[in-house]
């Protein structure tokens, strides 16, 4: 009876543990999940880019007017600077899942090195609950005998 207590209190941290770990797990799947989308981008981006410039090579050797080609080197530069947005922004989404995997890691252990704690001490209660009930049989033994 004396162990309820603190055995409960045990198995809340570990539900509070098993919770954080859960909580990790979809921070995890968040950050993959916009690393992903901005890698998409990124390729949709820059297949976008090819496009434009086999257009602009095409129309250049067509004839092409001043005008035109202006527009067309104005909007290079834009797309070659959000090109390079889309690059750093993925290079810290990157960190943010490594980062975020490294926490889940860390919850991970944190709620195995709890899980193996509570096994080895409900076998610890049982051994002793065992031993109890031998010594109990023992004497129950040693007294039918004396009589």
């Amino acid at each position: 009876m004396a162990m309820a207590g603190p055995e409960f209190r045990l198995e809340q941290v570990l539900k509070f543990r098993k919770e954080v770990e859960k909580m990790h797990q979809l921070e995890l799947a968040t950050a993959k999940q916009q690393h992903e989308t901005a890698r998409e981008r990124l390729r949709s981006e820059k297949a976008l880019m090819e496009r434009l410039a086999q257009e602009c090579a095409q129309r250049q050797a067509g004839g092409i007017e001043a005008k035109d080609l202006q527009l067309y080197g104005d909007f290079t530069r834009r797309k070659a600077h959000e090109i390079q947005q889309l690059r750093d922004s993925l290079t810290t989404l990157e960190k943010a899942v490594h980062e975020k995997r490294e926490a889940l890691l860390v919850a991970s252990k944190e709620k195995k090195a709890l899980e193996v704690f509570k096994e080895k001490k409900m076998r610890d209660l049982r051994m002793e609950q065992l031993y109890k009930e031998r010594a109990f049989l023992d004497e129950i033994a040693v007294q039918r005998g004396q009589k």
